[in-house]
């Protein structure tokens, strides 16, 4: 004998999808949802694939305190060539399409240095 299951019905199906749609987002940081969603292309990158913040614990700090939930309202970067300065400015941009539309606007030295980065 074939146990048989009941299929959800419409209504089910749209009551489901209606409570999901209400649920607010997670509250991320920017380095919650840089590990979470940010992948490295193999143009971009010489480890493609997920980022992990792991991998650059010094940027963890700064990049959650660029997140809205932080109390921090100025940053001061100073660094060296290399440290994956740029890498957490693409994360913070992913993260404010993503999860806090707002305007932004983002400064290349040059059109090229700007196409690089998509």
């Amino acid at each position: 004998m074939e146990l048989q299951t009941a299929s959800p019905t419409v209504i089910e199906i749209c009551r489901t999808a209606a409570a999901a749609s209400l649920r607010p987002d997670p509250l991320l940081t920017v380095s919650e949802w840089s590990d979470e969603y940010r992948i490295l292309s193999a143009r971009a990158s010489a480890e493609p694939g997920s980022w992990r913040t792991s991998r650059t614990p010094y940027l963890q700090e700064i990049m959650d305190c660029l997140s809205p939930s932080s109390p921090i309202e100025r940053i001061i970067f100073m660094k060296g060539a290399q440290v994956g300065a740029t890498e957490c400015g693409n994360n913070w941009i992913g993260y404010v399409v993503h999860q806090a539309p707002g305007p932004m606007m983002c400064v290349q030295p040059t059109v090229e240095m700007a196409i690089v980065g998509t």
